[in-house]
């Protein structure tokens, strides 16, 4: 049989199949592109009924007889091509609509271009079916994404002319520039400089966060490091959006990407346009999806485009169409709405449900606990990844509600656990401190007391900030003397303060503050010695309070400050009780090991970013307590073998980990264990 006999039967079939009635939506084009006879029925057999397929000889042809605007999938049969990066490069310059599936006996030369997003797949001949359909479904919905990410419509939603036109001007630009690209990857690959085995070539299949961000590219040297994180976030997703990792994985996916830059920078245009871009590519997946009745698919995507733009005027459509499609869906919905962390809606399909009494009463109660819990772990994680961003942009402590400080408060109304912000509390006080000491030796006093008042704001124990207010109090000291006149003035304010209770606090407005102006001004003034003894008989007092209140930390930074006054025998009392055995001792859980317990949620490690570029390896070995709820807190670096360089990354991967609760004579325990987190470079 020719060719052209074998187009008309296929053709004519087509047609008989499509019957009589009400007209059918267009189909989305498929050429095949060959001239062996042989080779049109294999492929012909397994067309799935949503593409239209027509045989073209040659590539030649195929330029000549369908226009550059057509989005189609292209099955060209590459065997016995002279020069196939030419001829490749040839049709992706023709056309940036067209998705490609090789057909060839040799797949080396096609490794790299399935890698690099030239060709959706590579099929060998002869044709396996079930690699063929898989194929072409890749190919179908390759199609639809680039329709949505170029303009125009998708060819489930009236065919390949249906779309908005690019200009000619942008089709030639866009063509010329992908032209470009794959003829140098084509030749690479085909040349063997870039194939499967080449050092830059990713791994086959896929790779881990920390594989991808090795591969990133330097970023200028005169930019911020917040405008680099910026950079870096939107290159990743520009990446996931290649690869067509839209939404998944969770972690690394475009959706996730261009969120975390948005949380940076709110402002992002490059962010904002980026979900634009795949809110359509989304809106596409539900009209097929829905189509071919993959309904969890179609759910997924359209709460996920909910989340991006909730004033799409395509929502409704979409969702009058779903409502009638209800009774198959069941709770799929609801859970697709809480996944997309679309939670208004949710909770607004759960009332719902309950109001036409669709589902049962323990379904429906299971449903909002799940609504809830994952409404709380996402209030948790979009602060703390607030608290990281403010820490990058060093904004502390200011502005007063748009810092660190403010966010980690935040996160503490919320509910979140001290384990889970164990990581940013512990940054967060370094740098405090750090910017406090900084503040000292420049003399910014006023600026190291209000470092020193955000420590103590975030839970930093006094005995850690007692030495920072010494040091203030020295520098202070140290100042050129005040007049004389100001001598009585404090003096008085000392005993004014003692009389009203506020010995150390507030830290600028206590007699401990007004003495050590006293002595700062006037240093033989014969008030001091009084005065600070009676200062140091109420911090004394305070701190047999503290330890009455079994209270062993307070009770040492309180003996601490009541010794830089001078010698006292009723501290020292104090301070032997404290140390007396059984003092402030805690028993602690049993240790398991690790290996015993059963995880509910993995380990997921992000590697530091300067490690990954510097190829540095290591490991840390953290221990922690898992609490009666599976939780982890009390985390703590055992060991390391780059100290400093992986720690916070080990402690936050640990932080997150979840456990099946410890049962011992039928009630939940808390035990103690370690892990050893590993950091390995992927070769």
């Amino acid at each position: 049989m020719s060719n052209a006999a074998a187009r008309q039967d296929t053709e004519a079939g087509q047609a008989r199949s499509a019957g009589s009635g009400a007209p059918k939506k267009a189909k989305l084009a498929a050429f095949l592109v060959t001239g062996d006879v042989e080779l049109w029925p294999q492929v012909g057999a397994h067309l799935p009924t949503k593409l239209s397929f027509r045989q073209i000889d040659s590539v030649g042809e195929l330029m000549d007889a369908v226009p550059s605007d057509t989005p189609a999938v292209v099955i060209w049969d590459a065997r016995g091509c002279a020069d196939k990066s030419a001829d490749l490069s040839r049709i992706q310059a023709h056309s940036t609509r067209f998705a490609m599936l090789v057909l060839d006996d040799d797949d080396s030369a096609w490794v790299s271009a399935i890698q690099h997003g030239q060709i959706v797949a590579f099929v060998a001949v002869p044709i396996d079916q079930s690699r063929l359909i898989g194929a072409l479904g890749g190919a179908y919905e390759e199609v639809n994404a680039r329709v949505a990410l170029l303009g125009g419509q998708p060819a489930s939603r009236g065919g390949a002319r249906a779309g908005k036109r690019i200009s000619g001007k942008l089709i030639a630009a866009v063509a010329l520039a992908i032209a470009a690209a794959i003829a140098a990857a084509i030749l690479l690959a085909i040349h063997g400089t870039g194939g499967a085995n080449s050092a830059n070539a990713p791994p086959a299949g896929g790779g881990t966060p920390s594989t991808h961000a090795a591969a990133e590219p330097p970023t200028a040297a005169s930019s911020s490091p917040t405008e680099e994180a910026i950079d870096t976030l939107i290159g990743r997703a520009q990446r996931a959006m290649r690869d067509r990792h839209f939404i998944d994985p969770a972690e690394g996916s475009a959706l996730a990407l261009y969120r975390a830059a948005l949380a940076i920078d709110p402002s992002s245009g490059e962010a904002h346009q980026g979900l634009q871009r795949l809110a359509e590519v989304l809106l596409a997946r539900v009209q097929s999806a829905l189509d071919e009745r993959q309904f969890d698919a179609a759910l997924q995507a359209l709460e996920n485009a909910r989340s991006i733009d909730p004033s799409d005027k395509r929502l409704t459509a979409f969702d009058e169409r779903i409502a009638k499609m209800r009774a198959e869906l069941g709770p799929a919905e609801i859970m697709a709405a809480i996944n997309a962390q679309n939670f208004d809606h949710a909770a607004q399909l759960i009332d719902q449900a309950a109001r036409a009494k669709s589902m049962g009463e323990s379904k429906l109660n299971q449903l909002r606990e799940d609504l809830r819990r994952h409404r709380a772990d996402t209030d948790d994680t979009r602060l703390v990844a607030l608290i990281d961003a403010r820490m990058q942009q060093d904004q502390l402590a200011d502005p007063p509600n748009d810092s660190a400080v403010y966010y980690l408060s935040q996160a503490r109304k919320a509910g979140a656990t001290s384990s889970a912000l164990q990581v940013q509390f512990r940054e967060l006080s370094r740098r405090l401190t750090l910017a406090a000491r900084s503040a000292i030796a420049q003399r910014q006093l006023d600026e190291a007391d209000r470092f020193a008042a955000d420590l103590r704001s975030i839970g930093v124990p006094l005995s850690q900030v007692a030495g920072l207010q010494r040091d203030i109090g020295v520098a202070r000291a140290q100042r050129a003397p005040v007049a004389e006149p100001e001598a009585p003035r404090f003096a008085d304010l000392v005993r004014t303060r003692l009389a009203q209770g506020s010995v150390i606090e507030p830290q600028n407005d206590s007699a401990l503050h007004y003495l050590n102006q006293l002595k700062a001004t006037d240093p033989q003034n014969v008030s001091i010695g009084p005065l600070s003894k009676a200062v140091q008989t109420q911090i004394v007092a305070q701190a047999g309070e503290s330890l009455d209140a079994s209270l062993p930390g307070q009770t040492e930074a309180l003996l601490q400050i009541a010794s830089s006054l001078g010698p006292s025998p009723e501290a020292d009392a104090l301070r032997d009780r404290l140390r007396a055995p059984g003092a402030g001792a805690i028993v602690g859980p049993r240790e398991v090991a690790e290996a015993s317990l059963t995880r509910t949620r993995p380990l997921q490690i992000e590697y530091p970013s300067y490690a990954l570029s510097k190829k540095i390896e290591g490991d840390v070995e953290v221990g922690y307590t898992v609490t009666p709820k599976g939780l982890v807190s009390d985390l703590k670096v055992i060991s390391a073998d780059s100290p400093g360089v992986f720690d916070i990354a080990a402690t936050s991967a640990v932080s997150r980990l979840r456990y099946k609760p410890v049962v011992e004579a039928g009630k939940p325990i808390a035990v103690s264990t370690k892990i050893l987190v590993k950091f390995r470079v992927a070769k």
